[in-house]
């Protein structure tokens, strides 16, 4: 019995030692590093979104949900919001498109408008207003931005939804 105890032994000794005797080396990957700084007038941590209009409500005071009536008129369909946000500013450039009214009590400015999303709004939703003013441009929540107003009439208030294009 001592007999085969050793052959075994041996046996697997020699294995072990067989399998340690190649060396295994991984092949060499050469790791780039980034360039520190970005080519000229780009900034990674910059990004553009343009928000579509999704859903036109209007909403009276018995119904304050609203009743959908973007598909009731069509110039709804070309408006757009335009948002550029950097690690520095956030601009928003609103194209009313066909829509012969617009949902701010003062018009906006040209071209885009620096403004800041304020996030310490209590409860919820956020807000969208322009830089060093109280005007509210949109509120935004998980279901996108929303911008709220009225036209003539104080009982009807009315709501732009907009989504990601």
């Amino acid at each position: 019995m001592k007999k085969y105890t050793i052959i075994l032994i041996a046996a697997l000794v020699a294995c072990a030692f067989s399998a340690c005797d190649e060396e295994t080396t991984l092949p060499y990957i050469p790791v780039e590093k980034p360039d520190p700084t970005p080519p000229s007038g780009e900034n990674p941590d910059t990004y553009t979104v343009t928000y579509r209009l999704d859903k036109v409500l209007l909403c009276p005071p018995e119904n304050p949900k609203g009743t959908e009536i973007f598909g009731k008129l069509d110039y709804f369909s070309s408006l757009r919001m335009t948002l550029d946000v950097s690690p520095l500013k956030i601009t928003v450039t609103f194209d009313n498109g066909n829509v012969p009214f617009s949902p701010f009590a003062e018009p906006l400015p040209e071209g885009p408008v620096e403004c800041e999303l304020d996030t310490n709004v209590y409860p919820a939703p956020n807000v969208l207003r322009l830089k060093d003013t109280d005007t509210v441009i949109a509120t935004f929540d998980q279901d996108g931005f929303t911008t709220e107003f009225q036209l003539d009439s104080k009982l009807l208030t009315y709501k732009y939804i907009f989504k990601p294009l």
